[in-house]
């Protein structure tokens, strides 16, 4: 798992798993879902990241994956809200 960050677009990009993108799926305003031809998440996109993510549950995405996921964003001076 791997996070970029792209400080002038106020994002970050994180790549769950290697594969050939297919179609990406809008979770909400901010959030952005790449996936493969069989729904696997490959990449997922935080916009907005200054005003911090709030942690969720995202399609696809394991428990151990969503964990660590986040983590990195924290990891990385993301503010994330915790689940409610």
């Amino acid at each position: 798992m791997e996070n970029t960050l792209f400080p002038d677009a106020d994002a970050a990009y994180i790549r769950i798993r290697n594969g050939k993108l297919h179609r990406t799926n809008e979770v909400d305003d901010g959030t952005f879902v790449d996936v493969d031809t069989d729904g696997n998440p490959l990449y997922i996109q935080f916009l907005y990241v200054s005003d911090g993510v709030r942690h969720q549950q995202l399609p696809g995405v394991t428990d151990q994956e969503n964990r660590q996921m986040f983590a990195l964003l924290q990891e990385s001076g993301i503010e994330v809200t915790p689940l409610a």
